[in-house]
């Protein structure tokens, strides 16, 4: 299956074709994965360009998958605004434990947010703000007393 997404990844697809169909054919090959191909996926991901990151990065979005969870992590290490802003909007499904734990222990990340935040527009900083909402709920749940600010 991972043979299948990339070759699929790799198409040039007009834009609109992407967000209309596209990530809905890929998300469809995603759900095949087996741990193998998972663990292929997250080997290569580092030799992938920034423009089939962002395809992977727009359909992880299944909180319920640990794989995709550790891929989202992973595409964060980027210095490209579009793939870091398209990756913690596909986190924003992910708020857990580990979630939150990797933000507040992980200052450069908290800087590079706060980063994308003020160079960004108001989409991205809706997109944002929202993520640090939604991790500064979850850390009152579990009666942390830190909170993240914009």
């Amino acid at each position: 299956m991972y043979d299948e997404l990339d070759k699929y990844l790799l198409c040039n697809f007009p834009i609109d074709y992407w967000y209309d169909e596209g990530v809905d054919i890929a998300r469809e090959i995603i759900s095949g994965f087996k741990e193998y191909d998972w663990k292929i996926l997250l080997e290569e991901i580092s030799k992938k360009d920034v423009e089939w990151k962002k395809r992977i990065a727009y359909c992880l979005y299944n909180c319920e998958n640990p794989y995709e969870w550790l891929l989202l992590v992973e595409l964060l290490h980027t210095e490209d605004d579009e793939l870091l802003e398209i990756s913690l909007d596909s986190l924003r499904s992910f708020i857990n434990k580990e979630t939150t734990e990797f933000l507040i222990n992980n200052p450069a990340m908290i800087c590079k947010i706060k980063k994308l935040y003020y160079n960004s527009g108001r989409p991205t900083q809706i997109i944002l703000k929202d993520l640090i909402k939604k991790i500064n709920e979850y850390m009152n749940v579990l009666e942390v007393d830190y909170m993240l600010e914009i």
